[in-house]
């Protein structure tokens, strides 16, 4: 005959395991427990252990674990979804993995009783067991939780597999049926094969998913060194212009230099300091498309690029001395955009090498278009043209994010012949 203490246990023992796959649940799919939270998954947990004991009382014991999912776990799964906008499949992952999570219990409360022959005992290990479990969870979830809300669809459905396989394999070998009491070899050996089965598949997802990240930092690694060489080259151009407005001031002290080594005999010095001047000149000189520095020099550093090629270029510019966008981010679209817009013009035969250049500011903003003629089309994916060799594409990549964090947008298309670029900023 069952005693009264160890009725009380039993319903102990079911109410904390009801909070804990609860809140378990809650927490593993990144929910904060809160005061708030909390007192609202405390609601649930009472609604829901209503609704358990009410089947116990109607069916009994057995019938109330058989109605378990449904009287509990489905709420549960509708609850999370509607409150905190989860999808199911992250709402099924918590409740499943709290589900087995419940296995440390169950085996403390199994070995416990094999060791006493007490159903007291039993239930005493198993509600001290869910309290430590559910400890160390709750702390362990915090940081895992929120990882697994931003999980991928692929990367969910694979963690998912093996506490679904577990939680099916569970009820319908132990709840419904008897078939894992009944020592039968491929009732007991499933689990093997199911563990077998997420372990590989798991594996391939975790290596794609670090390959991804590998490859991925590596790209941001070389966007910002781009942008980083970018802002050095502008600087750069901005130091030699000023250099070269102080030698033009200065061109009197010049003038008398190069006569002192003249009329010293040092014809030899004074040639090279001219022709050092010429072609620090050149290199450096600053064509004047319109009011805005960092436009005119973006133009001109690539002057000597387009003449040694052979490219006939038409670089118009409207852009008042003063605009809304930074001048980093300005440099990297136009110089990107110049670069591979030479580069595929180069491709092609002689008399048929065009680049065509407008920026302007209409209504506030900038908008840009570059059009090149090219070899052989790029391959285009969503949009954005891919890069056939390892190591390019990137200049595609910075123009990209250089556009969005000028709050702009970019559209790359093929025109007939043309490769354009349009931009606004």
């Amino acid at each position: 005959m069952v005693s009264s203490v160890e009725m009380v246990l039993w319903a102990i023992h079911h109410a904390t395991t009801l909070l804990f796959g609860v809140f378990a649940s809650a927490a593993l799919c990144g929910v904060e427990i809160n005061r708030r939270h909390a007192l609202e998954l405390l609601g649930v947990g009472v609604v829901t252990g209503a609704a358990f004991s009410i089947a116990n009382a109607v069916g009994g014991e057995l019938f109330a674990r058989q109605v378990y999912p449904l009287v509990v776990h489905l709420p549960l799964v509708i609850y999370l979804c509607a409150r905190y906008r989860l999808s199911p499949l992250l709402a099924v992952l918590g409740i499943t993995s709290a589900y087995l999570s419940c296995q440390f219990s169950n085996w403390m409360g199994i070995a416990a009783f094999a060791a006493t022959d007490s159903q007291i005992a039993y239930y005493l290990a198993r509600i001290a067991t869910t309290l430590a479990v559910f400890a160390v969870l709750l702390h362990w979830a915090g940081d895992i939780g929120p990882r697994l809300a931003i999980k991928s669809t692929t990367e969910l459905g694979i963690l998912l597999i093996l506490p679904l396989v577990y939680y099916v394999f569970d009820y319908a070998t132990n709840v419904y049926t008897t078939l894992f009491h009944s020592g039968s070899v491929v009732t007991v050996e499933f689990l093997a094969f199911a563990l077998c089965a997420f372990y590989l598949m798991f594996l391939a997802v975790y290596l794609r998913e670090y390959e991804e990240k590998e490859t991925a930092e590596r790209e941001r690694w070389m966007l910002e060194t781009r942008d980083s060489a970018a802002i050095k080259e502008l600087e750069a151009w901005r130091q030699s212009g000023r250099e070269l407005s102080i030698l033009r001031h200065d061109m009197r002290h010049f003038l008398r230099g190069l006569a002192a080594l003249i009329e010293e005999g040092h014809t030899d010095e004074a040639l090279k300091r001219i022709d050092e001047l010429c072609e620090a000149g050149d290199r450096t000189a600053v064509r004047r498309f319109c009011a805005n520095e960092t436009v005119n020099i973006a133009l001109s550093s690539f002057n000597s690029d387009i003449n040694r090629n052979g490219i006939t270029a038409n670089l118009r510019a409207a852009v008042p001395e003063t605009i809304h966008v930074g001048d980093a981010d300005l440099f990297s679209v136009l110089s990107n955009a110049l670069e591979n817009a030479i580069t595929a013009a180069s491709a092609t035969p002689q008399g048929k090498r065009f680049v065509d250049f407008d920026l302007r500011l209409e209504d506030g903003q900038l908008l840009l278009l570059v059009s090149n003629t090219f070899d052989r089309a790029p391959r285009m994916v969503d949009g954005t043209p891919v890069a056939g060799h390892t190591g390019h594409g990137f200049g595609t990549k910075s123009i990209k994010l250089a556009v969005e964090r000028m709050n702009g947008n970019c559209q790359f298309r093929i025109n007939g012949d043309r490769f354009e670029l349009r931009a606004v900023m």
